[in-house]
């Protein structure tokens, strides 16, 4: 179970409906499953270079490549590295571990897309050496603009886990 506070919570959506239609994206970092603190990280995806998005899947590639690069960010996301770096730097010297990953889903369920997990496989796969735990996946669906749906996962060996995730 992932405990989140409320004002984190509301912020996280707040996040997602000021980026909407682009996907927002961030860091959830605390103690165990209970967040104490919330990196909102810029979406840079309208930024990369066509050799940059080679890492999406084919399919997702192929839609990526219609659009344009502000279009891109509608259905997609890559975090700031610099940024990250930063979170990550204030999470060490505040004594608490990244605990999640966010972002939102402007169109779509608070689920995985296919993207969401070869990402989360690519970060597996040098997470370790990077000292880092297994983060937890949230997913923000504006789906039902009215009412957004949070949603946690772990994505492990390509396929996602459900994880309960609380407001508290």
């Amino acid at each position: 179970m992932l405990s989140i506070p409320s004002d984190i919570w509301e912020d996280m959506i707040a996040h997602a409906r000021l980026l909407d239609p682009h996907e927002c994206c961030g860091i959830l970092a605390g103690r165990d499953t209970t967040i104490t603190e919330h990196y909102r990280i810029t979406n840079i995806l309208a930024k990369m270079s066509e050799a940059e998005l080679a890492r999406f899947d084919q399919a997702k590639l192929s839609d990526l490549k219609q659009l344009s690069p502000e279009e891109r960010a509608d259905i997609a996301f890559q975090m700031d590295a610099l940024e990250m770096s930063q979170a990550q730097k204030d999470i060490r010297q505040k004594g608490i571990t990244l605990t999640a990953f966010y972002h939102s889903h402007t169109f779509s369920p608070a689920r995985p897309s296919v993207t969401d997990v070869k990402i989360a496989m690519e970060f597996e796969s040098y997470r370790e050496k990077l000292n880092i735990p297994e983060p937890v996946h949230v997913i923000i669906s504006l789906q039902d603009k009215a009412n957004p749906v949070i949603r946690g996962y772990r994505i492990r060996n390509s396929t996602a886990t459900e994880v309960p995730v609380e407001r508290r």
